[in-house]
């Protein structure tokens, strides 16, 4: 039980990694488009609010995986060593 509990929480946290560098490169792939919006005075709200609408949902997936993982550590931690 305890290496069970291990092993699932190394998953999410290596989850919770890989969703924060997915939500990283949201925000770098449209990059071009919020810079030309703000950099021109034209704001294009529509497309802001997009970006950071699809950056903060997996943003919080990746806080959802990671209180898992922390959450699992911490159970591992109270059982017993057999």
């Amino acid at each position: 039980m305890k290496q069970a509990l291990e092993i699932h929480s190394e998953g999410c946290a290596a989850a919770a990694a890989i969703l924060w560098f997915i939500s990283a490169r949201v925000r770098l792939k449209k990059r071009s488009i919020m810079r030309g919006g703000l950099g021109s005075g034209l704001d294009d709200r529509k497309t802001l609010l997009l970006l950071v609408y699809e950056q903060s949902r997996w943003s919080a997936r990746a806080a959802i995986a990671a209180g898992f993982a922390a959450l699992l550590a911490m159970l591992d931690g109270l059982l017993p060593k057999i």
